[in-house]
């Protein structure tokens, strides 16, 4: 088993985290890049994922609520408040902006924790500084967010989430370099272990 930071890896886990660690970090910076060249047109993006994702829960809860307690009119409220507040984000993007500010300061305040938490357990590998300075970053824009709430939003909710995306992906990226490193130095070390078994 090979240890990074407190965690344990066996050398194919290792092998397959690291190679889907830096394309999904890839993945993510290009995503960021395109809220910092377009940050209005993110925010809006942002807002309409949102409702999606809203209606799709309120369809599934409700379809549970028909299956399961159909005779139940407080098992509704639930299902219809979501779709409710789906349609409202796509008809009117503009205050679902202004509101999923708010909802992206709680994400980057959650972020920052989950993220300094992570670097510091994974110190002192390779890429461990990325996780710290990313979860820096993510409590600095929650702050700069909310001073600047609700006026500024419709370019800050875009540009803020391309930030943090670029940031993560980043870190991600150094993550997944870092652990196929000591992956290879692994593989290494057990070759030369081998050959010297063979020699004596």
């Amino acid at each position: 088993m090979t240890i990074i930071g407190r965690f344990q890896f066996d050398k194919e886990t290792l092998k397959k985290y690291s190679g889907q660690t830096v394309i999904a970090g890839v993945l993510m910076m290009v995503l960021g890049l395109v809220g910092l060249l377009a940050p209005t047109l993110m925010s809006v993006v942002t807002v309409y994922f949102l409702a999606w994702l809203f209606l799709f829960s309120g369809l599934v809860q409700g379809y549970n609520t028909w299956k399961n307690y159909g005779g139940h009119i407080g098992a509704w409220v639930k299902p219809t408040i979501s779709v409710i507040t789906a349609f409202l984000l796509m008809f009117f993007p503009l205050p679902g902006v202004a509101a999923t500010a708010i909802l992206l300061v709680v994400y980057l305040l959650m972020d920052a924790y989950s993220s300094l938490t992570l670097g510091w357990h994974y110190k002192p590998n390779k890429g461990w500084w990325l996780m710290l300075t990313n979860g820096i970053l993510s409590i600095v824009l929650a702050i700069i967010l909310l001073v600047g709430w609700p006026v500024s939003s419709l370019v800050l909710v875009g540009l803020f989430v391309g930030i943090s995306l670029f940031f993560d992906g980043a870190a991600l990226v150094g993550m997944g370099l870092g652990a196929k490193k000591i992956g290879d130095e692994e593989i290494e070390t057990e070759k030369k272990s081998r050959k010297s078994e063979k020699n004596n």
